[in-house]
């Protein structure tokens, strides 16, 4: 199901106001390398899901670990942030694991690649 305008500019207001929350505040802790990919907010507006990835080197389970430890505090900052909404959603922390398999596969095609032409002896052509 497509989300609704209003879907969309809440979630885009929470992830604008986490980037800025998470330099201002954490900047510098391990939550200061925490990026925020993508927010997805529920129909009813009382949830949202924060897509976030990390800097390369940061410990991930201790990312979660402070997540779960300051989420009250990072939602109150939130709620002094936005105020254009009645209620400021539940928020949950998901780490995005696309850019990983992103960085996996292209280093799989670079080794094939390399492969493909050190087996031939010659350059593969370009398609």
């Amino acid at each position: 199901m497509a989300e609704s305008v209003r879907q969309q500019r809440v979630a885009h207001a929470i992830q604008k106001s986490l980037s800025m929350i998470m330099i201002r505040e954490y900047g510098g802790t391990v939550l200061g390398g925490l990026c925020v990919q993508e927010v997805q907010v529920t129909p009813d507006l009382r949830n949202a899901t924060a897509w976030y990835t990390l800097l390369p080197g940061s410990p991930r389970k201790f990312t979660q670990d402070k997540l779960v430890e300051e989420l009250k505090h990072i939602r109150y900052l939130l709620s002094k942030e936005i105020r254009h909404i009645k209620f400021m959603p539940d928020l949950h922390f998901r780490f995005d694991e696309k850019a990983e398999d992103a960085i996996r596969l292209q280093s799989l095609l670079d080794t094939l690649s390399r492969e493909r032409g050190e087996g031939s002896g010659e350059e593969p052509e370009p398609q």
